[in-house]
């Protein structure tokens, strides 16, 4: 009997096909950030969802969340059968190409036309410190704090931040080289429990730690706030941000180093759903919440229908809709649009965003992608060996 056959037939293993819908999934969770972030940068009220949660969390936060665990899925599922040198220029050439040619779409065309807009001059701003150069050379390299532009997003509701939602992907990276960490020293092959209890220290033990009694409505992106630390190329990294996020990655990596025993059905995904609902309206989202939230994702990729997975099959737009979303919400806000409500707002945004998304493919990420075989046979380092799900005789 093979391997294949003694998988448990409602398992993430035995329900897995190369056609899924993660890439409608990815495309969501981007707009849902863009819809989440109508609200502050349009009109200075707080993300939807965070009264009705009691802070703990709102619909940006769980779609962060959600590419977190699809990311900590996916690249899991890559660090098994790529060699470590290759896993990470696959993953370079997933990021950077697009980040680069997004900031400097943003300090070389959209800055200074929302300067000019705005009835200022350039001669004296290019090279002026806070100017675009400061800009791109604080940004390229994804360490520390984003900067705004000198002059640039002054009158607008949401004032100087020109592309806030940069800032995760530090963490995202961050990820991969833990993730690769992991792989060279045999834990995800030999040890894999070793990643259950990395998740459950930071669901539970840190949680509680920073928040004390408190601990069951501490909002995801309020643990630790005061505390951060400096890590060489990235910067200050916060802990308010890297604990939940972590803690996300691990959720979907465990799903894919435990595919053969998770189960895929609907009774567990309506435990996981009373769950997610209960600890957003009750309390213990941190501890509850998120583990149920990457469940219903899984759960929902593998269970969508047909239709909706062949979206992002061999277009993904998601990652460009992520980068532009911002700074295109910002720049209609500097025009005005927000004035016609939120909803135009939205839908306007939403337009250009993936008309920038579309482009971003086609041109930039689409090509870097077809370098992922440059080197042919290189092997800077060995591979990590195929991650297969373990079998019962």
């Amino acid at each position: 009997m093979t391997g294949s056959s003694r998988l448990r037939p409602s398992s993430l293993a035995s329900v897995w096909s190369r056609q899924n819908g993660f890439g409608m999934l990815r495309l969501l969770l981007a707009w849902a950030v863009m819809v989440s972030h109508t609200f502050p940068l349009g009109y200075r009220q707080p993300n939807p969802g965070t009264a009705l949660t009691h802070g703990q969390a709102d619909v940006g936060t769980l779609a962060v969340c959600g590419f977190f665990v699809l990311s900590g899925l996916l690249i899991t599922r890559s660090v098994g059968r790529l060699p470590l040198g290759r896993f990470l220029w696959h993953r370079a050439l997933r990021i950077l190409p697009g980040l680069w040619c997004c900031l400097l779409v943003t300090a070389l065309v959209a800055a200074p036309l929302l300067r000019l807009h705005a009835g200022h001059g350039l001669s004296d701003w290019w090279l002026h410190k806070g100017g675009p150069g400061t800009y791109l050379s604080a940004s390229w390299p994804l360490a520390g704090e984003l900067p705004g532009i000198r002059g640039v997003l002054t009158d607008v509701p949401y004032a100087g931040t020109i592309n806030g939602s940069l800032w995760s992907l530090r963490y995202e990276v961050l990820m991969y080289l833990l993730l690769a960490i992991l792989s060279i020293s045999g834990v995800l092959r030999r040890a894999r429990w070793t990643v259950a209890v990395l998740a459950f220290l930071c669901a539970t033990v840190l949680p509680v730690l920073a928040a004390g009694h408190e601990w069951l409505r501490a909002p995801t992106y309020g643990l630790l706030p005061t505390v951060s630390f400096d890590l060489p190329v990235f910067g200050g990294m916060w802990l308010a941000n890297l604990v939940p996020l972590l803690t996300c990655f691990l959720f979907g990596a465990l799903a894919e180093l435990y595919r053969d025993r998770l189960p895929v059905n609907g009774v567990a995904a309506a435990v996981a759903a009373a769950m997610l609902v209960g600890s957003l309206l009750g309390g213990g989202f941190v501890v509850v919440g998120l583990p149920a939230w990457a469940y219903l994702l899984i759960w929902t990729a593998m269970r969508m229908p047909p239709a909706l997975q062949r979206v992002g099959s061999r277009h993904d737009y998601s990652y460009g809709l992520y980068i532009y979303a911002f700074i295109t919400q910002q720049s209609l806000a500097a025009l005005g649009v927000n004035r016609w409500g939120h909803l135009p707002y939205l839908a306007l945004s939403t337009l250009c965003a993936l008309g920038m998304a579309m482009l971003s493919w086609h041109l930039v990420e689409a090509p870097a992608m077809r370098l992922k075989s440059a080197g042919g046979g290189w092997r800077p380092f060995p591979a990590v060996g195929r991650l297969r799900p373990r079998t019962r005789a």
